[in-house]
């Protein structure tokens, strides 16, 4: 059977989650004997050696008319039967579910909390961007806001899914706790929403490497990721522990502004995109602050190293990833406070946080691809 995965941008998997994620997937069905291709209409040319060949639209201008010819006519000349849209929470999706022939299925991944902005946008606008007068009268501008703001943003939501109920499609939520709440926003039959997570990206870890004092972020530098928060919490915990350092893996549009507002902190080091492996074998504690996640790849690739997490409870899937207390520790959604206390008991409890890293490495091998591939088979071949 020949598959189409379909993203924006390159899917290289050193880029982020839903480009890792992509690259296992697929490297998985190649081996299984499907023809696996992507579709891409903003891809920028990379050194990756991709595992599939891959086809750019005529114009990275989605909404001209010669795409949707393209499209089509690759789509028939290539007998492709399943479309991948990699791309299920934004624009890409309107194009993609445009196809003439009804014989071609269309999984339209969803690969974040569906409601996930919507559900905490008081608490990202309240956020201080720096500690200046202009930015703070900036906050209390956006607290006024709040309330267009957020009908905007349901009406966007409305619309998105509206038009997914008229263009039927599976959804692949990376959640069970994600299809409730989404079913209120899109009515589509039940058979229609399927649960996958994502799987694993390491192989064969036989055991826990030998840990440093590091605390370890790995992502996009985006303002939803919070990290700003991270840098805030960090400041108070250095003070105390000055043997540790936190270590940053990544770039985003967000990079210049952290490490500006970081150079005021003690023992934080920015290493930009890098090969996040041998970050996850020295660091001891992985943290993420983030506003709202789907199934966060570096979560569970921190897990599968014996790094323990500490993550703010602000999406429903950090429960199917992390029993607190025993494979790492949830926090209340944004309280800083709390996420200070329980940072420093892990960093200051050696035998604590060595039963938590045992934990988390044992618990996260039920993401291993060998138990998410079947689920992908079942339902590519439905």
């Amino acid at each position: 059977m020949n598959i189409l995965f379909a993203y924006p941008t390159e899917l290289n998997p050193q880029k982020g989650g839903v480009e890792r994620v992509t690259d296992v997937l697929a490297k998985a069905l190649l081996q299984k004997g499907y023809t696996i291709f992507y579709l891409n209409w903003e891809r920028l040319f990379d050194d990756y050696k991709y595992p599939v060949p891959i086809i750019d639209l005529p114009s990275s201008d989605l909404e001209n008319s010669i795409n949707m010819e393209f499209y089509n006519k690759f789509l028939d000349a290539n007998d492709i039967k399943v479309v991948i849209n990699q791309n299920g929470l934004y624009g890409g999706t309107y194009f993609l579910s445009q196809i003439r022939d009804p014989n071609v299925k269309i999984i339209s991944v969803l690969h974040s909390d569906p409601l996930g902005q919507y559900k905490h946008l008081f608490a990202d606008l309240m956020t201080l961007r720096e500690p200046s007068t202009k930015e703070k009268l900036k906050r209390i501008a956006r607290f006024f806001l709040y309330g267009r703001v957020k009908r905007i943003i349901r009406r966007s939501l409305k619309r998105h899914y509206e038009f997914i109920q008229e263009h039927p499609q599976y959804l692949c939520l990376l959640s069970d706790s994600f299809k409730e709440p989404l079913k209120r926003w899109c009515k589509l039959p039940d058979n229609y929403f399927v649960t996958i997570p994502n799987p694993n990206t390491y192989e064969n870890i036989e055991r826990i490497p030998l840990k440093e004092p590091i605390v370890l972020f790995v992502g996009r530098l985006h303002t939803s990721k919070k990290i700003d928060w991270l840098i805030d919490i960090w400041s108070k915990v250095v003070r105390e522990y000055d043997q540790w350092k936190l270590i940053i893996v990544g770039d985003g549009p967000e990079k210049e502004r952290l490490m500006d507002k970081a150079k005021r902190v003690l023992n934080i080091e920015f290493v930009g995109r890098q090969d996040p492996r041998p970050y996850y074998e020295k660091a001891s504690i992985f943290c993420l602050a983030s506003l709202f996640e789907g199934f966060p790849m570096s979560l569970t690739e921190a897990m599968q190293f014996g790094c323990v997490p500490i993550v703010f409870d602000s999406f429903s899937a950090s429960h199917d990833i992390i029993k607190s207390g025993e494979t790492g520790e949830l926090v209340k959604a944004f309280d800083k406070k709390e996420y200070i206390k329980q940072l420093k008991h892990l960093m200051s409890d050696g035998v604590y946080r060595a039963i938590l890293s045992k934990n988390a490495f044992q618990y996260v091998k039920q993401y291993d691809i060998s138990n998410i591939l079947p689920k992908w088979i079942d339902l590519i071949e439905r």
